[in-house]
């Protein structure tokens, strides 16, 4: 399966979400920038609306509070992919998890993984 994804956005803001992010169901990644100035994914997601999704992240609500200390802490970006029905989203997004083994992942979405040109 080939997926276009959209542009790395380097700053995890609500106003790029707003700007950038649809309102339509797909998958996300959500990076870190380290020491090193090299990014690493700490979250692979699935969502049927991602800009709602990516703004709930940027809450101070987030209940994931491995994904909050990083959002709140250092410097993340992101980036999606539009991917129509549920069962093609957790396919997906079961390669993506399996691809970068993400630290704020809880536990591993399951699923058959569906093969996709990754970001």
């Amino acid at each position: 399966m080939n997926v276009h994804w959209s542009a790395f956005h380097r700053d995890f803001t609500e106003n790029e979400v707003h700007e950038y992010v649809p309102r339509e169901g797909g998958v996300y990644l959500l990076w870190v920038r380290m020491k090193s100035r090299k990014w690493r994914c700490f979250f692979a997601g699935a969502a049927d609306n991602l800009e709602e999704r990516l703004l709930q992240h940027l809450s101070p609500k987030e209940e994931n509070r491995c994904i909050a200390e990083q959002v709140s802490d250092y410097v993340c970006g992101f980036e999606y992919a539009r991917v129509d029905g549920p069962r093609e989203r957790q396919g997906v997004l079961k390669f993506l998890y399996d691809r970068y083994l993400p630290d704020c992942c809880a536990e591993d979405p399951g699923g058959t993984p569906l093969k996709v040109n990754p970001p």
